[in-house]
């Protein structure tokens, strides 16, 4: 009997050390003061005991660490990509042409300060964040892929944060998981950089066009043939919010094309320079064998010891030929 109850004590002591008890205090309500009652001094108190298991008590760890601590975490990263972010479009953006230099040699410089190796077709982005994370090439390649998405989106500087979490995070935008953007959306996206850019003035006859004041500084789409001789022959100018909108759209699926033709160039030439750098392989002495190098070699010399065998027995038969019995 005394063994039992020793064997229920113990399993109780190793409960209490796997659970924690939390005392939860409620307190009775103040009774109302009439004629025939009276207040007491002290309010009565009662105690209950609430028993969390191991995996509860790691649950409410979780959601501590969620709320607070990594969620001050997440806030901290969005901060410095940022930051990051904003040092690339004043490096890419800025009207300033000295500001845009000045960023462009502090980058130089830092990269050639910490010796940083790129190949020709790294982009710019991928270059800063380096600059920022370090040689960490996992780390690098997500957060840049994250900050060249919400550049091809259009997004702001100060709207960063609330991009990356709206898509869900740097992860889930390293894994492709943004919306499509809309063919007004894609315009939007490429429309100040297409009007801000000058590649030449054309003069066409206003009679042929029937063009009118209320073209000025409007944009419009020009139909066009390129001939061999670099000339490039109008046919027809459009002057349409529509046609606007769609050839903005094309022209930035024409860009996304290229600029995914160029990151899959820059990962092919860092994974090619990662296989120079690879350690030799370690070539096996020439005293060392294989498992199946070893059985070939063991068979070889069965088969040859077979054939001394049966030559000397053949040799043996024939030394007394020919000697009287």
């Amino acid at each position: 009997m005394q063994a039992i109850k020793t064997k229920a004590t113990n399993r109780k002591i190793k409960m209490n050390a796997v659970n924690t008890a939390v005392e939860i205090v409620t307190q009775s309500p103040l009774p109302v003061k009439t004629k025939k009652t009276k207040v007491p001094e002290k309010v009565v108190t009662h105690t209950s005991t609430v028993v969390l298991g191991e995996l509860a008590q790691m649950e409410q760890s979780r959601i501590l660490w969620e709320s607070k601590e990594l969620a001050a975490s997440n806030q901290r990263l969005y901060s410095i990509l940022k930051r990051a972010y904003s040092f690339y479009k004043t490096l890419k953006e800025d009207e300033n042409k000295e500001v845009r230099d000045a960023r462009r040699k502090e980058l130089e410089r830092f990269i050639e300060d910490r010796k940083y190796q790129f190949g020709t077709t790294t982009h710019d982005m991928t270059r800063v964040v380096k600059c920022v994370f370090g040689v960490d090439r996992r780390r690098v390649s997500a957060y840049s892929i994250a900050l060249r998405e919400a550049l091809r989106q259009g997004i702001a500087v100060d709207d960063l944060t609330a991009f990356i979490e709206h898509e869900g995070g740097v992860e889930q935008i390293r894994m492709g998981g943004t919306k499509p953007l809309t063919t007004a959306k894609r315009a939007d996206a490429v429309k100040t950089t297409v009007w801000n850019t000058e590649i030449g003035d054309i003069k066409l006859d206003l009679k042929l066009i029937d063009a009118d004041t209320e073209w000025n500084d409007q944009q419009v789409v020009i139909l066009a043939t390129y001939l061999p001789t670099g000339i490039f022959k109008a046919s027809a100018v459009v002057k349409h919010d529509g046609a606007v909108t769609a050839a903005l759209s094309a022209y930035y699926t024409a860009q996304q094309a290229k600029e995914r033709a160029k990151q899959k160039a820059e990962n092919k030439e860092a994974k090619d320079a990662e296989a120079i750098y690879k350690a030799p392989r370690v070539r096996k002495s020439k005293g060392t064998q294989s498992t199946m190098e070893k059985q070939i070699s063991k068979t070889t010399a069965d088969k040859d010891a077979a054939r001394r065998k049966k030559a000397n027995a053949a040799h043996a038969a024939t030394i007394f030929e020919g000697l009287p019995a």
